[in-house]
């Protein structure tokens, strides 16, 4: 029995782990993606308002608008890589914790397994002296028995 639960006890924290390392994976190629979408949101923008500029007037500082554009879209994207960094070393973290935590109720169970186990020796060694116990007041009560037989044997037919 022991050779089969703590496999299984290891197995499922290695499943568990790798799990939530898959999951994290795909929330960090998730997050990524959604940089990229808002980066390329924020470069159509500038682009827009670049045109928007140029018809509009030859009057306004198309430089200077395309200067400010990339500037916001600089800071912007700062800001979402930031929030993203962010993100991932709050899921690491949570990650690391999750995985000490399943190694630590992995040692827990077999540490509680290796009780049970314990345990069950001591019943099963207690159960044996008391087998054993059994065994030898029945073979004296089989004895008395044969012995009252015979002793009846020779009071009836006198042999």
């Amino acid at each position: 029995m022991e050779n089969n639960e703590k496999p299984k006890a290891a197995e499922a924290v290695e499943a568990a782990k790798a799990t939530a390392a898959e999951k994290l994976e795909a929330f960090k190629a998730e997050a990524g993606q959604h940089l990229a979408t808002a980066a390329a949101q924020l470069d159509e923008l500038k682009d827009k308002l670049v045109a928007q500029a140029q018809e509009l007037g030859k009057d306004i500082d198309i430089d200077g608008l395309k200067a400010k554009a990339t500037e916001h879209l600089e800071a912007a994207k700062a800001s979402t890589a930031e929030n993203l960094a962010t993100l991932q070393a709050q899921a690491e973290t949570a990650f690391a914790a999750a995985s000490a935590k399943a190694e630590e109720l992995s040692d827990v169970a077999e540490d509680k397994f290796d009780e049970v186990k314990a345990e069950a020796a001591v019943q099963l060694e207690a159960a044996q002296v008391k087998l054993d116990q059994l065994k030898a007041e029945a073979a004296l009560q089989i004895e008395e028995a044969k012995e009252k037989a015979k002793s009846v044997w020779h009071q009836l037919f006198g042999e």
